[in-house]
């Protein structure tokens, strides 16, 4: 399967105090307009989700409800743009960018 244009998707938790990363086919924009067009409707967020298995994505799909929208999550969205440089590289600043959305969500 070909690799899609892919977005990175941090959600925290705050209730459990924890933070996943999902791989979404959703730009920054285009993930904001979900996001809002889901609590206009009052519907669960519905994302389909690529997972990474070594010879390239392996596509699912998960759901954040309303209620956990409003009152649990905390969304960041980075766009994933790699271009054949250092993997190493590209890790090192997700490193980073974790440590300092964790202080500013009190996950430390």
């Amino acid at each position: 399967m070909e690799s899609p244009a892919l977005s990175r998707v941090y959600v925290i938790f705050r209730r459990t105090r924890c933070c996943i990363r999902i791989y979404t086919d959703l730009d920054r924009h285009a993930f904001q307009a979900a996001l809002k067009e889901s609590l206009e409707r009052k519907k669960s967020l519905f994302l389909h989700v690529y997972q990474p298995n070594g010879n390239g994505y392996v596509r699912s799909h998960t759901t954040v409800t309303p209620y956990e929208i409003l009152v649990d999550c905390v969304f960041h969205v980075q766009d994933v743009s790699n271009n054949g440089g250092d993997p190493c590289t590209d890790k090192g600043k997700e490193a980073r960018f974790l440590e300092r959305l964790f202080r500013e969500h009190g996950l430390t």
